[in-house]
């Protein structure tokens, strides 16, 4: 039998992983600028996407091999 995650999060979290990029670093300034949202909400969303190994601890997405399968499944089917 094969078990299945169901991969969900917020509609804020899923804004603030689609404001980071993989080639820059983000701050979380720059990405709450970016996502419309205060300082510490974009922070604590950067928390816990980097728990969930899909942000590194500088805010870039992992790139190539360094990404996760569940990571990719998440940015797929996030709204």
């Amino acid at each position: 039998m094969r078990w299945f995650v169901r991969l969900e999060m917020s509609p804020l979290d899923a804004r603030v992983l689609r404001a980071t990029d993989p080639l820059r670093e983000r701050t979380a300034v720059r990405i709450a600028g970016q996502v419309g949202c205060c300082e510490d909400v974009a922070a604590s969303c950067l928390r816990r996407l980097r728990g969930r190994m899909l942000v590194e601890v500088d805010g870039r997405r992992p790139t190539g091999w360094l990404r996760t399968r569940d990571g990719d499944l998440v940015l797929e089917h996030q709204p």
